[in-house]
């Protein structure tokens, strides 16, 4: 009976995203999303849209995508936004930026309806993903789960709608399924399915009013914000399989579940991002502290600022950004230095009673330290690494936190889009969390990109010491992700 509901897990894992490749498959290349004035393409990008299907200089509508060329001839990309149009877990800052719907989707243009679309300054944009794993020996058991979720975004551009400079609005929506392996047959806390958040749910996501002002240098948004896709997080975690890798450093979310990432759920809340040079930023963000609501109780509707929390989360973050500005030939990468305070109360770790406030201290990085190719050629390895302190083992349950890996892109000649990626990360639980010492997670995976709409990421993850319990023992984990983006 068991292995029986395991296979129908699999089929409704992977039967939407099979038939919609199908389906992909059979739609005629429609026009491109046009975003930007035709007169900043460069020879070589129009080139590249003629080889796309998209219309040549005497048909092009007045708008068109902008675009630079590597040395395989393939658009280059945002550091920080390298898919725009995929909405799972997607930065704020990147939410609404430009990208070539013939390309980038399985849907491509609608027959022209999301060109029309753009041009009103309206972008949607989904996305499945879904991972299936189990764990062939260790943990509490030997199992096998889907995790799925299905993301819906919708970016309006309000200057264009309404006449309103620098305003816009976003909302958003997911559908999660499956069930965790970590929970039900591994008995670990870093989740070695980072797209399970939930079962059976459909649930409202993020939903802000953002204003730019300074000519886009100062951005600011207030609404139903996640904090977890704003802060603490890195463009390279993104390559990862694990919860505790990506998107953020797992300690911070297991020691304050309001330091929300969506989906699940989100709080009440705004952020404000002040670029103070090109390569210098700072942002600041002030949430509430509803642990249901960041759970995504009540299917995302849960509006209560107090379910029996009180205070504010308060998060400060400074990001030193190396070689992002346009016509910088050098390496890329990010170095982030942030941290928060949470001024709700906490259950005591030590005692029966209760504890006022807990806070969190973060350092991140990653740096590519070689290029294969020209100045802007993707292809070559980072590396990364980051630290989470959360000194108050009272209030929490891991109070240090260590992880690091490389990624490199293009290491297969004749593969420039693919990523193979090796991380290692490490918590230390609490000295009040009796029996708990470490957990250790090991992961290897390789990202194949079978089209700039679809992906398979096949991995295999090494959970040393279950949630610190030397009476669990360590887990094998193989799987295979799949993302498709509409």
């Amino acid at each position: 009976m068991r292995s029986r509901r395991r296979r129908v897990r699999v089929w409704v894992a992977v039967g939407p995203a099979l038939f919609l490749i199908f389906l992909g498959g059979t739609v005629s290349r429609a026009g491109t999303l046009l975003t930007m004035p035709a007169d900043k393409l460069g020879d070589a990008s129009a080139h590249v849209l003629a080889l796309m299907g998209g219309p040549d200089d005497s048909e092009s509508s007045p708008e068109a995508i902008p675009s630079a060329l590597d040395e395989e001839g393939l658009l280059t990309r945002l550091f920080r936004c390298p898919t725009p149009a995929r909405p799972h877990r997607l930065h704020v800052q990147c939410v609404g930026k430009p990208f070539d719907s013939v390309v980038d989707t399985l849907s491509r243009d609608w027959a022209g309806f999301r060109a029309q679309l753009a041009r009103m300054g309206i972008t949607p944009t989904a996305a499945y993903t879904t991972q299936l794993m189990g764990n062939p020996s260790g943990g509490l058991s030997r199992g096998f789960t889907y995790a799925g979720v299905l993301d819906l975004l919708v970016a309006s551009d309000l200057q264009t709608l309404l006449g309103a400079p620098g305003l816009s609005f976003t909302v958003g929506a997911s559908w999660l399924t499956g069930q965790s392996l970590s929970a039900e047959d591994i008995g670990n806390v870093f989740a070695v399915q980072s797209a399970f958040s939930g079962s059976g749910t459909i649930s409202l996501q993020q939903m802000y009013l953002q204003q730019q002002v300074f000519d886009g240098a100062l951005t600011m948004a207030a609404g139903r914000l996640a904090p977890a896709n704003m802060f603490a997080t890195l463009p390279v975690l993104n390559n990862y399989l694990n919860g505790g890798i990506n998107p953020v450093p797992g300690s911070l979310g297991i020691n304050d579940p309001a330091f929300a990432q969506s989906p699940p759920g989100v709080e009440w809340g705004a952020h404000a991002m002040y670029r103070v040079t090109r390569t210098l930023e700072v942002s600041a963000g002030v949430y509430n502290t509803n642990a249901k609501a960041a759970a995504g109780s009540d299917h995302g509707v849960n509006f209560a600022l107090q379910q029996g929390n009180s205070g504010v989360l308060t998060v400060a973050q400074v990001d030193y950004l190396v070689n992002q500005a346009e016509g910088v030939p050098g390496m890329p990468g990010q170095y982030t230095i942030g941290g928060f305070y949470d001024s709700n109360v906490f259950n005591s770790l030590s005692d029966s009673r209760t504890v006022r406030g807990d806070w969190a201290f973060y350092v991140m990085f990653q740096q590519m330290v070689y290029r294969d190719g020209g100045p802007a050629s993707q292809r070559g390895l980072t590396v990364w690494g980051e630290i989470g302190l959360s000194p108050k083992p009272s209030a929490s349950p891991m109070p240090y936190f260590l992880g690091g890996g490389v990624s490199y892109e293009g290491l297969i000649p004749g593969r420039p889009r693919d990523i193979a990626s090796l991380g290692v990360i490490s918590g230390a639980f609490s000295r009040y969390l009796r029996g708990a010492s470490a957990e250790t997670v090991i992961e290897a995976n390789y990202q194949v990109m079978v089209t700039p709409w679809l992906s398979g990421t096949p991995g295999v993850q090494y959970v040393i010491k279950p949630s610190g319990n030397s009476g669990i023992k360590s887990a094998v984990v193989l799987g295979l992700q799949l993302a498709v983006t509409f």
